[in-house]
Order: C-alpha cells, then structure tokens, then sequence
C-alpha cells in the first residue's frame, strides 16, 4: 500500500482522475455503506470545504486501488466543525482549544477495501492505520500540534483500541444516523508512536519471493588449437 498526498501549496498534486475517484469513493462509503444521505454531485461527495487549498491524502493499493482518504482543514478558516455543527462547536471551544494555529481538522475518512472484509474488519483497520500514520507524519511535516474532529462512537472506541491518547469535548449527540462526538488527539510523540505501532501491527506480512536455484556451473570447454 501507498499513500499520496495531495498538498495545498508547494507539493504534490492530485490529478482530476484521482480526485474523482476520491469524491466517488466517499459517496460510496458515507451514502452507501453509512446512510448519511450528503448531497451528492454526479455521482461524488463534494462540499463547500474542498477545493484547491485543501489537503487530502489517499490509500492506494499496490495495483493502483482506492481503498482510502481523509482531508485537512485549518481550524483558523471555515471547516466542518465549526460551521456545521454550532452546538457541538460551542461545547468543545468552552472546554478547550479548538481553534487557532496549528489546529486542523480531519474530515472525510472514508475506507472501502478492495477484498471483502473479514468479521473481524481487519482490512478496514489495516487502511484505517496506514491513514493514521500518514496524518501524524504530515503533522509532524506541518508544524500541527492538535487534530480535532467529529467522528461516530465506533471510530472513537477504535482509537483507544489502537492505543491513541484521545480526548472527547461534546456530545454525543445525534447526528443523521449516527451518535457522533466532537473531539480532538494532541500530536505529541506518545500519539506518533502509537500510530507507527498500529500501522505496523496491522500491515500485510510481505510476501517472501522464492529464491531462484542457481543453475549448474557448464562444464570446462576444452580449447585444443
């Protein structure tokens, strides 16, 4: 697996292909597999948050295969939870810091795999922590100290699973379909090591390729003149 970043300013580009795929991607995942009903564009999940200055990562596998993405926003301009979500914004900035430099928001995790998942969703929480590294590497790139977020029950408890130190600020309340709480993990390096542990644990053992039998040595030629 692969991960590409598509980076606002200064740094790699998503072509229109692969944006598309993205935008498909979520339309499938938050529409079809979850209910929330978001308006959709020709067949892609797209909203007033995306455009060029917004950063997105993807999760290819190695046969090029979508199975992933998120996006970041920068909490000092508008972004999901401050603009559409009020309530769950209030609650969170009277507790702490959800707002300011060095504060963005991820948004849009979407995670379809491309073989049937198992009972036990370990190729959703394979793609899921590769994506979690990628964002605490690009963190670390970027100079941002706290994530926030909105997210469901479901994505919060895989978190503690996962051994991130995560903090809840409002809710739950309901939201669609779904309970969701609004949030935020501080980028500190106990959180980058557990995001470098889960993608670790939960990466595909590389496939050991056979080792090719020399073949026997041709015997002497004989140079008689």
């Amino acid at each position: 697996m692969r991960i590409l970043v598509n980076q606002p300013t200064g740094g790699e580009r998503f072509g229109d292909g692969l944006l598309d795929a993205m935008f498909r991607l979520r339309a499938r995942y938050f529409n079809g597999l979850r209910g929330w009903n978001l308006p959709l564009e020709s067949g892609c999940e797209i909203d007033r948050f995306d455009g060029a200055g917004t950063l997105y990562a993807a999760a290819l596998e190695d046969d090029g295969t979508l199975v992933g993405c998120f996006r970041l926003l920068p909490t000092e301009r508008p972004h999901l939870l401050d603009s559409c979500f009020p309530d769950l914004m209030a609650a969170a900035s009277g507790r702490t810091l959800m707002r300011g430099p060095g504060l963005w928001e991820i948004s849009r995790l979407a995670v379809i795999p491309a073989e049937p998942d198992s009972p036990f969703r370990t190729e959703t929480v394979r793609i899921t922590a590769a994506l979690l590294d990628c964002l605490f590497a690009l963190c670390a790139e970027g100079g941002i100290r706290r994530v926030t977020c909105v997210t469901d029950l479901q994505f919060e408890r895989l978190l503690q699973v996962l051994g991130f130190d995560c903090h809840r600020t409002a809710g739950p309340v309901r939201i669609g379909v779904e309970d969701c709480v609004a949030g935020y993990l501080d980028t500190h390096a106990e959180n980058h090591a557990a995001a470098r542990r889960a993608a670790a644990r939960w990466a595909r053992p590389a496939v050991a390729l056979p080792t090719p039998v020399p073949k026997p040595a041709a015997p002497p030629q004989s140079a008689i003149g």
